[in-house]
């Protein structure tokens, strides 16, 4: 037993260095920051206060930022979810070239992030590819205002993330058994109910973690934003990036971005709790 635990501990240890570097030092840095006064690199006495934090709750501006970043993650992992959740079903249970339609679907995820999201601008500019495709089927008699609003950061945000909420609902939708639907129905339930009791109540912890890799990403975004969106688009990234790269002000940034850090665990959380995932894992043996 004392050889298994050491051959364990020999092998955490690399993954352990790696947690301390590049996790833990960087949020100690940020921790200090958020509650010190002026830069530690100046060279003047370093004085601890909370006022970084007091102000990010105290300026109305801020809140208005925080709650949009908020409605527009929402709705981005809302739509995701629609959008997926047939597709993962599909690649799942109704066809076996899964291996080779997911490998299909992540093709253009290998280009360049930046170079997607500015692809977004020909298509939704006002000459864009879309304007002009519906002005020559007549569908509109002049361009639609798409561009720099809240509408096309949330499409940008959309298309980059509804693959990873594609991903953990398929691998949960391959581990439901199917003899389980069958046996619903054997038993007098429509196919309507044994979905929505079988294959869909096993699938929340798929839609769980997707939500994970969509929402909290989607929340502190700032490229998508800052490229598609206009003023009334600014989200609690751009505000963050703003404060390090404009302003300068990197104890306000990093008061910010612990702040939104632990808004996001507290969510996290909150969800958890009320869609009764707690429960499922302890079903599941996780």
């Amino acid at each position: 037993m004392s050889i298994i635990t050491k051959k364990n501990r020999d092998l955490a240890f690399p993954g352990l260095i790696w947690f301390l570097v590049f996790f833990l030092l960087p949020l100690s840095v940020i921790l200090v920051y958020s509650i010190t006064e002026r830069s530690l690199m100046s060279g003047e006495p370093v004085r601890f206060t909370m006022d970084n934090f007091i102000q990010v709750f105290q300026k109305r501006h801020y809140l208005i930022i925080l709650l949009r970043s908020l409605r527009i993650s929402f709705f981005t992992t809302i739509i995701s979810i629609l959008f997926s959740y047939p597709v993962a079903y599909f690649l799942a249970k109704r066809t076996k070239l899964d291996r080779i339609l997911i490998v299909i679907l992540m093709v253009p995820f290998w280009i360049n992030y930046l170079i997607r999201t500015f692809a977004w601008k020909l298509i939704l500019s006002d000459n864009g590819i879309l304007n002009q495709l519906l002005m020559g089927l007549n569908i509109i008699d002049e361009p639609l205002r798409i561009m720099y609003t809240q509408t096309s950061v949330l499409l940008g945000l959309v298309y980059t993330y509804t693959p990873m909420m594609v991903l953990p609902l398929y691998a949960a939708l391959l581990r439901i058994d199917d003899s389980l639907v069958e046996a619903s129905m054997d038993l007098g339930a429509s196919r309507a109910r044994a979905f929505f009791d079988i294959t869909f109540r096993l699938s929340l912890t798929g839609i769980f973690a997707g939500t994970l890799l969509v929402f909290i990403p989607a929340l502190g975004s700032f490229a998508i934003p800052a490229i598609l969106g206009g003023t009334d688009s600014v989200m609690i990234g751009n505000m963050i990036e703003n404060q390090f790269n404009l302003v300068g002000n990197w104890n306000a940034g990093s008061a910010f971005t612990l702040s939104l850090a632990v808004l996001s665990i507290v969510l996290v959380l909150f969800y958890s709790r009320i869609f009764g995932l707690e429960s499922i894992y302890k079903n599941r043996g996780i």
